[in-house]
């Protein structure tokens, strides 16, 4: 299986595997259905530090962890795919991405995303 990702469910910005080089796209909280929460750096294949979340992918809710402020699972709409699997998208669209998360903004909208990333990671 390659990579795969998830975008932020609150800042809709996208979670990145940690061999990328961006902290503040790959910190996350991985909320589960049943009120778990694992915090940690995710790999790219399923699991967030060290903890593999796959029989939950499809339920698990991410957030940045610079974003998440104690949030319980209910609270968070569902985590969207990321477009670009956490990994294949150009640095110019990561660069946008990480410049929102260092001044601690997200998008507006999933669809706000979207539209980066058609225009910025260049696929």
């Amino acid at each position: 299986m390659g990579f795969f990702s998830k975008v932020c469910s609150k800042t809709h910005l996208p979670v990145v595997h940690e061999m990328r080089g961006y902290p503040r796209l790959q910190e996350v909280v991985a909320l589960a259905p049943d009120g778990s929460v694992t915090v940690g750096l995710y790999d790219g294949y399923g699991s967030v530090g060290g903890v593999d979340i796959m029989d939950e992918w499809d339920e698990t809710k991410f957030v940045l962890k610079w974003a998440y402020k104690g949030e319980k699972y209910a609270d968070l709409p569902k985590s969207k795919n990321e477009m670009g699997q956490g990994h294949f998208m150009s640095d110019l669209f990561l660069d946008f991405c990480d410049g929102l998360a260092y001044n601690q903004k997200g998008l507006k909208s999933h669809k706000a995303y979207e539209t980066a990333f058609k225009n910025l990671a260049r696929w």
